[in-house]
C-alpha cells in the first residue's frame, strides 16, 4: 500500500491503536484491488471471508429482497464493511457494490479474528465499532418511522452539505434511483419531493442541489442529534 493509504487506515478508529506489528500482519495477508463501478463485492448470504476496507471510491450497502432492492448505507473512504459478519463468522446479511471506480483492501477474516482473539486492545475497539454500527442502524430506523420521505430527503441534503464542508451547493454523487432507495422511497416520489422542496429553500439543477436558504430547509427538516448526528 502507499504511505498515505496506510495513514488513512490509521485514521480509522478500528486500526488507530493496534501496534505496527499487528497492522503489518494484517496487511501482509491482505489484497488491495481496484474495481470498476458496478462490481458486486459481497453477496448477502455468502460466508464472510474478508473484511473490506474502502480506500478510494464509493460503495453502496444494500439488500436484494426479490421484488427489488433496499439501500442500507453509502460508504466513503476510509471505511470498513461489513464488520459484524466478519467478527461473528456468520454469513453476510447485506450485499455491497461499487458505485464508482474504487480501491478496496480485503483482509482475510481468519487473520482478523486471530488478532481479535489475542489482542485485548484491538478487541475493545472492535466492540466499540460494533456498538456504533448498531446505534447507526437504530438512528436510521427511527428516521424511517418518524419522518416522511420528503423529510428524510431534506435531512439527507443537510447531512451531505455538511460533508461538503458546509457548501451551499453539491452534486448528487450517484443516480437518483440509488438516492431514492437510501431514503426509502421510489424514484418518482423522489422527483416530486425534490420539486416540493423548492418551497423550503433549495433549487435543483440536474444532479446539482443548491441550498438558497439553509435556515428555511432546517425549519422543515427538523434535524435531531439522536437521529442525524453520527457522533452521538
Amino acid at each position: 500500500m502507499r504511505h498515505h493509504e496506510i495513514s488513512g487506515l490509521r485514521s480509522l478508529p478500528l486500526f488507530s491503536e493496534i501496534s505496527d506489528d499487528s497492522l503489518n500482519q494484517l496487511l501482509a495477508a491482505a489484497l488491495l484491488q481496484q474495481f470498476p463501478a458496478g462490481v458486486v463485492l459481497i453477496h448477502e448470504g455468502e460466508p464472510a471471508d474478508f473484511l473490506h476496507v474502502l480506500v478510494e471510491g464509493l460503495v453502496e450497502i444494500y439488500s436484494d429482497h426479490g421484488s427489488g432492492e433496499s439501500g442500507i448505507t453509502l460508504l466513503k473512504p476510509v471505511s470498513t464493511f461489513i464488520l459484524a459478519a466478519v467478527v461473528s463468522d456468520q454469513p453476510y446479511l447485506n450485499s455491497a457494490r461499487t458505485l464508482v471506480e474504487s480501491r478496496i483492501l480485503m483482509i482475510p477474516a481468519r487473520h482478523f479474528r486471530h488478532l481479535f482473539d489475542k489482542d485485548l486492545v484491538f478487541a475493545r475497539i472492535v466492540a466499540q465499532q460494533l456498538a456504533f454500527a448498531y446505534r447507526g442502524s437504530i438512528k436510521k430506523l427511527k428516521g424511517y418511522m418518524a419522518r416522511s420521505s420528503m423529510e428524510r430527503l431534506a435531512n439527507w441534503i443537510l447531512a451531505e452539505a455538511k460533508l461538503q464542508k458546509g457548501s451551499t451547493n453539491f452534486v448528487i454523487p450517484f443516480d437518483r434511483g440509488t438516492l431514492a432507495s437510501h431514503i426509502g422511497t421510489t424514484r418518482e416520489n423522489l422527483s416530486r419531493s425534490l420539486a416540493l422542496l423548492a418551497d423550503h429553500g433549495i433549487r435543483i439543477r440536474g444532479r446539482e442541489i443548491v441550498i438558497d436558504d439553509k435556515d428555511k430547509l432546517e425549519m422543515f427538516a427538523k434535524p435531531q442529534s439522536l437521529i442525524d448526528d453520527p457522533s452521538s
